[in-house]
Parts: C-alpha cells; sequence; structure tokens
C-alpha cells in the first residue's frame, strides 16, 4: 500500500491527475473522445473509474485510442501508474480509492 500511496503522491505533485466527474459519455464515437480528450496534453492516459456500465460508450470510444487505458478503481496499482503519464480519475471513485488506502 506504501508503494501505491507514494506513486499517487508523486503523480498528484507533479499535477499528473485530473479529478473528472464521470467518463459517461452520449456518442460512441472515437472522433468526438479524441477532440474532447485534445484538450489535454499527454503522450499516455489511465482512466479509473467505479462503474462499468455507464461507460460502455466511453470504452467504445476508447478502444482505438493508442496508448489510453481503462481501469476500475478497485485495479488501481503501481505498475499503471508509473506506466501513464496523466491519471484522469472519477469522482466517485476518489472515495473508494481512499477507503482502500486507509
Amino acid at each position: 500500500m506504501l508503494a501505491l500511496k507514494c506513486a499517487l503522491s508523486d503523480k498528484m505533485n507533479k499535477d499528473n491527475i485530473i479529478f473528472v466527474d464521470s467518463l459517461e459519455i452520449k456518442s460512441h464515437k472515437t472522433k468526438k473522445l479524441s477532440e474532447t480528450l485534445g484538450n489535454f496534453s499527454f503522450d499516455s492516459a489511465l482512466f479509473i473509474h467505479g462503474d462499468e456500465k455507464r461507460i460502455i460508450n466511453f470504452k467504445r470510444a476508447s478502444s482505438n485510442i493508442p496508448k489510453l487505458a481503462i481501469l476500475l478503481d478497485k485495479g488501481l496499482n503501481v505498475k499503471d501508474l508509473i506506466t501513464f503519464e496523466k491519471i484522469f480519475i472519477e469522482k466517485n471513485s476518489v472515495q473508494q480509492i481512499s477507503k482502500r488506502l486507509a
């Protein structure tokens, strides 16, 4: 757990964690998602979420974008935090992650 806390702390200190309200999107089109993500500058990104059912369109749209991964908050690990440049975390996942690290 200490390694996970350190990795999260390092990302936070470097401003590489971005909190989002939700990963729920209306369209499953990759082009629309790419345009939205173009507002953020990153080479690779990890999206952490808490509910599989709400992000079906996000999963479909992101499947064709290289260096982008999606992970349940329960599966958060040090390797992924180190591998990806930016970490996007759904706000409802923050509480679950905090419980896990307590």
